[in-house]
């Protein structure tokens, strides 16, 4: 028996607080789509009163967003049973359809091609034969649009204030592949607090792996990417759920920080409140791993707010997975859709035209339907550092004004 697993799983109560936080029990009613209805049924496995066959759908559509673990007043650790469950039931089946998305998803390489054929053929979906390799139903994820590179204007050194320390900027697989414009603008912002960026292209940092049941395979690919980082320097996340997997790979120790987190923590605040900023309405959606993994909220908002001229207004279900949740909006598409739809509904509400986020897994899902509504996807670092250098180098066209600023 996985002792481990066993002993996580004993100390939910069964009380029903994380009910309303749970996205699929939200869709389904099901209580077997519940955070305690999945443990339920991990632990009949685990005691042989259940067959991990029967239970292996109902964790399957787990999103993992961890909303549970903010509502539960016993302090349950779901993350860590459902990777540890998932992990049951990886080792007693082959999932040649996952493996292969695994390894599509967790390729630079690979990924940087799939996002230029994105951006030749926009609204594209994936092609359906792949989607039924891991889905009984048809895709309706598009394929992933990188972002043009190399746009902004030159910062000027003259008006920055010294160099005290430097931050690396982890790469992984879709950040720099997919979404160089946001490592850029997240380069840009740490220099403005004094802060000498590096790059850390290590590649994948086993977070995807983790969550779908390979624990030890992810581990081992976290412990390749922190070794890759001199030991005195921090990394600076980009992507909520890389910046969640390494913060827990490292133990403890102090050398993983989100981006806001690190910003907020070095006076970039007070740097926004003398910027130009820029007159818009925002609203922010919570990544999941951001919020309910790492606990952080305050900082990112309170970024944001400091921007001249900007109005962020509170979204309702603000902390509510967008249904993207890893690799979810491919495996489970329907359940994926009502969820974007309920987060879009709820930004759309608000009035506002700019939807702030942290995770590149929310950029690329809600991003092509946000903009049907009309509504702006921007990574908190694209707003930040358009605070300074203007909104039009991130929103559209902005590629055409960066040329047409050079010639």
């Amino acid at each position: 028996m996985n002792a481990e697993l066993s002993e996580l799983a004993s100390h939910c109560i069964r009380c029903g607080f994380c009910l309303e936080s749970c996205p699929t029990f939200l869709v389904t009613g099901e209580e077997t789509e519940s955070p305690r209805g999945r443990i339920y049924l991990a632990r009949g496995s685990l005691e042989g009163r259940l067959d991990w066959r029967q239970a292996a759908p109902h964790l399957d559509a787990c999103l993992g967003c961890r909303g549970c673990e903010t509502a539960c007043p016993s302090g349950v650790q779901y993350g860590q049973i459902v990777e540890l469950a998932r992990e049951e039931i990886a080792a007693r089946r082959a999932a040649p359809g996952l493996r292969l998305l695994l390894g599509m998803l967790t390729r630079p390489g690979v990924l940087r091609r799939l996002g230029a054929l994105g951006r030749r053929l926009p609204g594209a979906r994936m092609p359906r034969i792949l989607g039924l390799l891991f889905s009984n139903e048809p895709p309706v994820a598009g394929l992933p649009v990188a972002q043009w590179s190399g746009m902004l204007p030159p910062l000027d050194e003259t008006l920055l204030m010294p160099i005290t320390g430097q931050a690396f900027i982890l790469d992984g697989c879709a950040m720099g592949s997919l979404f160089p414009r946001v490592q850029e603008a997240s380069a840009r912002l740490l220099r403005r607090v004094g802060l000498a960026p590096k790059r850390l292209a290590s590649g994948c940092c086993g977070a995807l792996h983790a969550h779908s049941g390979y624990v030890a395979q992810g581990a081992a690919m976290a412990r390749r990417v922190l070794a890759r980082l001199p030991e005195n320097d921090v990394l600076v996340a980009t992507a909520a759920g890389c910046g969640s997997w390494l913060k827990e790979q490292a133990h403890g120790k102090r050398r993983v920080l989100d981006l806001s987190e690190l910003l907020h923590e070095n006076g970039l605040g007070e740097a926004l409140k003398k910027a130009p900023g820029y007159w818009a309405v925002a609203t922010y959606h919570d990544a999941c791993h951001l919020a309910h993994a790492q606990g952080i909220r305050s900082q990112p908002r309170e970024l944001i707010t400091a921007i001249p001229g900007l109005t962020l207004l509170p979204m309702p279900e603000s902390d509510l997975c967008c249904g993207s949740g890893g690799i979810s909006n491919l495996t489970h598409p329907s359940q994926a859709v009502a969820l974007q739809t309920r987060k879009l509904e709820n930004a759309q509400a608000t009035g506002a035209s700019l939807l702030i986020q942290g995770n590149p897994g929310c950029h690329l899902w809600l991003a092509p339907a946000a903009k049907a509504r009309g509504l702006t996807v921007l990574h908190t670092a694209e707003a930040l550092e358009a605070a300074f250098i203007g909104l039009e180098w991130f929103c559209d066209g902005a590629k055409q004004t960066a040329e047409a600023e050079r010639t």
